[in-house]
């Protein structure tokens, strides 16, 4: 077998499976390992790099993969290199493993022409998730340091099989891989993992660390956080059975406009609560109390999307629906058709614009959300909005199109059905599907 040194590698060989939902993993760590490049790669986000000794990321990252064919979502650990930080990141594996469900255990190792420290260094870190071997993948970087990369790749997938039998699986890769390619290994994995919510009690992940002092230093300040935010997901509620029981023009888009503004509204009051109480508080207690808010503000609104996505006529997470596969740029209005799994943020453009223009334009709704008497309502928006109707491939090797803006493509309204209908030149949105399914559809 000849290697490729650009694509990456992968121990055994998965087939995909079609998820209906957004799936997740955790990715773990040592310092210097590669974990925060891999994942600003590919979910396209810019989290700080470990440049200091005692540096440690202090916040639970859940990131959109910005690449790839599948959409899924990955939360980012922070970098293991200390005994002093045990608290610290045994406090943070514990609430990320709990936050969500969860599919798949990412562990990053460095590769190293010592392969017996590799081996130590797995089990440095797998002692943390011991009791859910069955859900580790290990992750070698820097793959391209090895010398003789066909030879060392059958040695160590040997030596993890002898030594590390809870290990599921193996991934080679390095900076100079493609990041779809890496994304779509990473999928095929998580794809044949059922999501699970993980338990991993105190007694486990605290046994060199007192919670209880922490806790209790913690949780008054955490109720005041959880009786606003539950009280602005009753304030949603209350809208969205508002609108299922009246009539709506276009109920769909008018649900989806509640899934964003909520999850907006969340964040606004999560960084309320941090500048607010941020040098009120030990750095240790402030600590545990950002990663519980964060925890909350999670476990809220994947609940809250959750319960709104079962009262749309169509799966905001099926990546055939052309509901999901086209979106319309709030800056130019051009329409783009998404080829690959882009569900974060992307840019309007086929490619990547050396000077993007500086455009703060929000997405065009059929509605806005207002107070009106301190009471949450929708509201018609009246304005009309310019369209396009030739539709891109994101992914086209034409010369450049569009305005070179960010935006969020899930954070995009639908665009209209019809049309839709027209770029599809057919009848249903049903025909649409199967035209997709079928991979018939091209650039008209």
């Amino acid at each position: 077998m000849i290697l490729d040194v650009v694509k990456p590698l992968i121990r055994k060989q998965l087939v995909s499976k079609k998820l209906l939902y957004k799936p997740c993993a955790v990715v773990i760590g040592r310092s210097g390992a590669g974990k925060t490049t891999l994942i600003n790669a590919i979910c396209r986000t810019q989290h700080e790099l470990n440049t200091r000794k005692e540096s440690i990321s202090r916040n639970l990252y859940r990131n959109d993969v910005g690449c790839g064919r599948n959409m899924f979502s990955l939360i980012d650990m922070p970098e293991i290199d200390s005994s002093a930080v045990t608290y610290k990141h045994t406090f943070l594996l514990r609430e990320a493993l709990s936050a969500t469900k969860i599919n798949t255990i990412f562990i990053v190792i460095k590769y190293d022409s010592r392969f017996g420290k590799m081996i130590e260094n797995y089990f440095e870190l797998e002692q943390l998730v011991y009791n859910y071997g069955r859900k580790i993948i290990v992750i070698i970087s820097h793959w391209d340091q090895s010398k003789n990369p066909q030879k060392n790749y059958k040695e160590i997938c040997n030596l993890f099989e002898d030594e590390c039998p809870n290990v599921t699986n193996l991934i080679f890769y390095s900076e100079q891989n493609y990041d779809t390619e890496v994304a779509n290994l990473m999928y095929s994995c998580i794809s044949n993992m059922k999501e699970e919510r993980l338990n991993i009690n105190d007694e486990n992940c605290f046994f060199k660390s007192n919670i209880y002092q922490m806790k209790s230093q913690t949780k008054i300040l955490f109720q005041q956080y959880q009786s606003k935010a539950n009280l602005l997901e009753q304030e949603y509620t209350q809208l969205i059975n508002s609108i299922k029981s009246s009539f709506v023009e276009d109920k769909d888009e008018a649900l989806h406009l509640n899934i964003v503004q909520f999850k907006i509204d969340m964040e606004v009051l999560l960084q309320e609560f941090r500048q607010e109480y941020t040098n009120a508080m030990k750095e240790l207690d402030y600590y545990v109390f950002n990663i519980k808010m964060e925890k909350e503000n999670v476990r809220i609104c994947d609940e809250f999307l959750e319960k709104v996505v079962s009262f749309m006529s169509y799966n905001l997470f099926d990546n055939q629906d052309p509901r999901n596969l086209i979106k319309r740029c709030p800056n130019c209005k051009l329409i783009w058709f998404k080829t690959e799994g882009c569900d974060g943020v992307t840019t309007c453009g086929n490619k990547i614009f050396t000077n993007h223009q500086d455009v703060k334009s929000k997405a065009f709704w059929k509605y806005n959300l207002q107070r009106i008497n301190g009471k949450l309502q929708l509201v018609k928006n009246n304005m009309e909005t310019k369209t396009l109707l030739k539709a891109m491939h994101i992914n086209s090797n034409s010369n450049r199109i569009g305005c070179g803006i960010e935006f969020k493509w899930s954070e995009l309204p639908k665009i209209e059905d019809h049309l839709i209908l027209q770029l599809f030149t057919v009848e249903t949105i049903d025909q649409a599907k199967q035209l997709i399914q079928a991979g018939s559809y091209r650039e008209p």
